[in-house]
């Protein structure tokens, strides 16, 4: 009876495998927000590493996350900090600029400290002097590990939340 169950949990395992090479192997997930305010003063808020307290999400689910920040600067390409928490949460990591185009796009990388690599995009589109279209995207390559292919599933809809909360406050400290 026990080599019976073993065998249909291997047959069960084995079947669980093979469909998650038939998931998706990446993520993408976009959230975008009209913002009163010049694309030049978005890009700044958004470019300099140390604002991101202002606006991010993550930053009021622990207050008590330590940041290590990049020297000599923290804003442009190459930028970047490092964060340690006890809220699992918010966990460990390092986010740094990958690239910029002035006014226009913010390129980073996310490395979670055992979960994996993601990019993300700030894209800035003036649509006149006073107005701007922001969007704030989310890549991850989930590779051929079946559990992160199962988690893939739900991944954008995890993170979606985090972002549009993010806009809305960067939203509020770009308006005032």
């Amino acid at each position: 009876m026990l080599i019976k169950i073993l065998k249909y949990l291997g047959y069960g395992i084995l079947a669980l495998i093979a469909i998650s090479f038939f998931l998706p192997g990446s993520v993408h997930m976009v959230r975008q927000i009209e913002i009163a305010a010049p694309a030049a003063k978005i890009f700044n808020e958004t470019n300099e590493l140390k604002n991101w307290n202002d606006w991010s999400p993550w930053a009021k689910i622990d207050p008590n996350t330590k940041y290590v920040y990049s020297q000599p600067t923290t804003a442009g390409e190459g930028a970047y900090f490092n964060w340690t928490s006890n809220d699992k949460n918010v966990g460990n990591g390092k986010q740094t600029i990958l690239s910029v185009k002035p006014n226009e796009l913010i390129r980073s990388r996310t490395d979670f400290e055992g979960m994996g690599t993601s990019t993300s995009d700030f894209k800035f589109v003036a649509k006149d002097s006073t107005h701007t279209n922001v969007s704030w995207s989310f890549d991850m390559d989930l590779g051929l590990n079946p559990m992160m292919r199962f988690m893939g599933l739900k991944m954008g809809d995890w993170v979606a939340p985090d972002y549009e909360r993010g806009l809305a406050n960067l939203k509020a400290v770009c308006e005032k």
